[in-house]
């Protein structure tokens, strides 16, 4: 009967030595998973940040084409402002014939 009483005394051992097995392979796993999805997070992030830089630069880009086109139409309308007024008053006079 000792055996029995030996072997009941090492049950609990038995069963911390599997938890600890078992909690070793689910740190391993994932390590296992983050090392190979850290690369792809990082393809991610760049992919992003170089989007976000392109889409920063375009906007850049028009907001100077703005004011470019801005600047076009103050001096055109400084150098003919009759044809301007007529112009404007022609497209109203369409607008309102469009709209009946």
């Amino acid at each position: 009967m000792e055996t029995t009483g030996s072997n009941m005394s090492n049950a609990p051992d038995r069963a911390h030595g599997a938890v600890d097995r078992v909690a070793q392979t689910a740190h391993e796993t994932v390590d296992r998973i983050a090392s190979k999805a850290a690369p792809a997070m990082e393809r991610m992030r760049s992919t992003a940040t170089s989007a976000a830089d392109s889409m920063q630069s375009r906007m850049e880009d028009l907001s100077v084409m703005q004011e470019e086109w801005t600047e076009s139409m103050r001096d055109q309308v400084r150098a003919h402002p009759l044809a301007v007024v007529g112009l404007a008053v022609l497209a109203g006079m369409l607008l309102g014939r469009l709209s009946r």
